[in-house]
């Protein structure tokens, strides 16, 4: 489990109180929670997953656009000829 922040001061060597007061002027401050490094972690790996999963699509739709180009020469040099 991820150390919380107020855990984190107290380890610098700071008093319950002065940790306590630093965590609460940095949430209000921000106006919600502080976020954990597991949080950025969670994220981090959901955005490399959409990244790869992008990935994919764009190389199925570099392939179906491929084959229709061919398609479509194969189709014109058989109605056309070669030139």
């Amino acid at each position: 489990m991820a150390a919380s922040p107020f855990d984190t001061l107290k380890n610098a060597g700071f008093r319950d109180e002065q940790a306590e007061a630093i965590v609460f002027a940095i949430q209000d401050s921000l106006g919600q929670n502080v976020a954990t490094k597991s949080d950025l972690f969670t994220v981090k790996s959901h955005l490399e997953t959409k990244l790869l999963e992008l990935r994919a699509d764009m190389y199925r739709a570099l392939w179906i656009q491929g084959g229709a180009l061919v398609m479509i020469m194969v189709a014109l040099f058989t109605l056309f000829g070669a030139f």
